[in-house]
């Protein structure tokens, strides 16, 4: 793309900010701002849906009782299997077991702790998770 060509549409999804966006002038590339435009607006207004649907489904998957309150908070948080594993030290079959309500209510401070690390909340809100879960 041209530097001249960068798309200026004050796309709501920046906020007012800006993004760096290379481009080329003169067969060099260079960085430049953009202030966003519709089609990627579009694209990420459609993800951000995608995201608030799956997180809902995940939410009554746990009020079924069918998933433990870890596998809304995956969504929720916008983790998935692999990305929490990376930051739990977990490998991805335990989280994968981890989802499931008995094994869930199983597990050792220890193991809780470091999954309300990453989602930066207390421990509290695991046992407490079916008053919360309104607020959600």
């Amino acid at each position: 793309m041209d530097l001249n060509d960068i798309p200026q549409d004050d796309s709501r999804i920046f906020r007012g900010q800006k993004k760096i966006i290379y481009a080329t002038q003169n067969g060099h590339y260079q960085a430049s701002t953009s202030t966003g435009w519709q089609t990627e607006e579009f694209a990420t207004q459609q993800a951000v849906e995608a995201l608030k649907q799956q997180t809902e489904q995940a939410l009554q998957a746990v009020k079924n009782g069918q998933k433990s309150v870890l596998y809304y908070l995956m969504y929720k948080y916008r983790f998935d299997e692999q990305s929490l594993a990376q930051a739990t030290g977990f490998w991805q079959w335990q989280i994968k077991r981890h989802f499931r309500p008995e094994v869930w209510e199983t597990l050792s401070q220890k193991k809780l702790g470091k999954y309300a690390d990453v989602f930066g909340i207390e421990m509290e809100y695991f046992k407490n998770f079916v008053s919360h879960s309104s607020l959600a």
